[in-house]
């Protein structure tokens, strides 16, 4: 009883105390992580400095046969291919492609809500 009494007393000292002791765990626990930094540089700098052998695997050349193959496209495919890739010839309806091509984009034109 007497102690918690003397502690409740001098509750100044306590905190003192305390804190002392908190101070040398944090003194110790960085002197151990710089004894830990010094060990891995001392290994990496034994790491670096040793030979490296390095184990090569011999190449060996193979032959590689091409096959050459010759694609038949009938005159059908590429007569829709090219006209598939023209404009319509008639005047109006170029126009209207040109239009919605070189006008504002959609975006900025309001959709209209009904």
């Amino acid at each position: 009883m007497m102690l918690i009494d003397w502690l409740f007393d001098n509750i100044f000292v306590v905190f003192i105390l305390g804190a002392f002791i908190s101070w040398i765990g944090k003194r110790i626990k960085a002197l151990e992580e710089t004894v830990e930094q010094e060990q891995q540089q001392e290994q990496q700098q034994e790491q670096q400095s040793a030979p490296v052998l390095i184990e090569v695997e011999p190449r060996t050349r193979r032959t590689v046969k091409q096959k050459q193959e010759q694609i038949v496209v009938s005159q059908r495919t590429v007569k829709r291919q090219t006209k598939a890739k023209q404009l319509p010839t008639h005047p109006l309806v170029q126009g209207v492609i040109f239009s919605e091509v070189l006008g504002p984009p959609r975006a900025k034109r309001p959709f209209g809500r009904k």
